[in-house]
């Protein structure tokens, strides 16, 4: 028959909010909350505040962890990039033809992005702001994915180049016109994703005959 748990035990109760986290990481809880509180709310109403309170963790923590809310949000937005790199990395890997591979990994980019939360979040404020009915830092996210989407530009473009040497040497381009092939096709993709149509497939068709093209494979 088995023990009652001791008053000791019963009194140990849930782990102190700034406990080390055993299996979810200090930071990616903090990012977490911050990316849920702006799907309900938006970015404008989320303050540290509010991220520390979801997370479980003092306002203290999450200064020192991600330094500023700014800095909070491009690390949210680079959260989400991961999942999208993800994709691409998967897709890349499970075909032999780098033009299906592209056309597999925009088609499900795009089809992540249509039902993706925060981006939904972060273009509904800056459309708000176009409006005048938001103030404007609720359109803080949005240059990450525009103005100052380098890093993530930089990001997708290393997880294709770097696989085409090994996977798909049939590519006769040398590595500056692969970079540049490459930068370009990233570009592109993001523009859908920014301005999405209303069928992903369809895109990413036209996507693939462009790239067969820039990549001299059609």
């Amino acid at each position: 028959m088995p023990t009652p748990a001791g008053p000791d035990a019963r009194a140990a109760g849930p782990a102190a909010p700034d406990a080390p986290a055993a299996v979810v990481g200090v930071r990616e809880r903090l990012v977490a909350a911050a990316a849920e509180l702006t799907c309900e709310s938006g970015w404008a109403a989320l303050t540290m505040g509010k991220v520390a309170a979801r997370a479980g963790l003092s306002r203290q923590t999450l200064y020192n962890e991600l330094g500023s809310k700014p800095e909070l949000g491009q690390a949210m937005v680079l959260r989400e990039l991961e999942r999208f790199l993800d994709i691409v990395g998967t897709e890349l890997d499970a075909h032999t033809d780098l033009v299906q591979a592209i056309r597999s990994a925009a088609e499900k980019t795009l089809l992540m992005a249509r039902d993706n939360p925060l981006l939904h979040a972060v273009l509904a404020s800056a459309h708000s702001v176009s409006r005048g009915n938001d103030p404007a830092p609720s359109n803080e996210l949005l240059p990450f994915l525009t103005t100052d989407a380098q890093p993530l530009i930089e990001a997708a473009t290393r997880v294709i180049a770097e696989r085409i040497p090994e996977r798909f040497p049939e590519v006769d381009l040398d590595a500056h016109e692969r970079d540049v092939a490459i930068d370009a096709i990233v570009r592109l993709v993001l523009s859908h994703v920014m301005q999405p149509d209303a069928n992903p497939a369809a895109t990413a068709d036209d996507l693939a005959w462009i790239v067969a093209r820039v990549l001299r494979q059609g």
